[in-house]
């Protein structure tokens, strides 16, 4: 469960904060001035994170070469499909 916590607030519980992270696998969403700033995960779900936009960039890279596009049209297709999710999704 994804908890969100001040900076001052975090600061002052880092140790404690690393270790459910760690321990418990919590997720911690840290804001500054009421928005959001950082993110605090456990390793296995940053290492996952990783691991799909690396894939997801493989994907684009394919796409654009079997489809011959220069990079500037691959970006564009991307960013548009991007938006079009996005918008799905809210």
């Amino acid at each position: 469960m994804e908890k969100t916590l001040g900076v001052t607030k975090a600061r002052q519980e880092f140790s404690d904060l690393i270790e459910k992270v760690y321990y418990q696998g919590d997720a911690y969403l840290i804001s500054r001035h009421g928005k959001p700033a950082a993110a605090m995960v456990p390793v296995q779900v940053y290492e996952n994170w990783k691991q799909q936009r690396e894939e997801f960039f493989d994907l684009i890279r394919n796409i654009q070469t079997e489809a011959n596009l220069d990079p500037q049209e691959a970006e564009e297709l991307a960013a548009e499909a991007v938006a079009a999710v996005r918008a799905k999704t809210g």
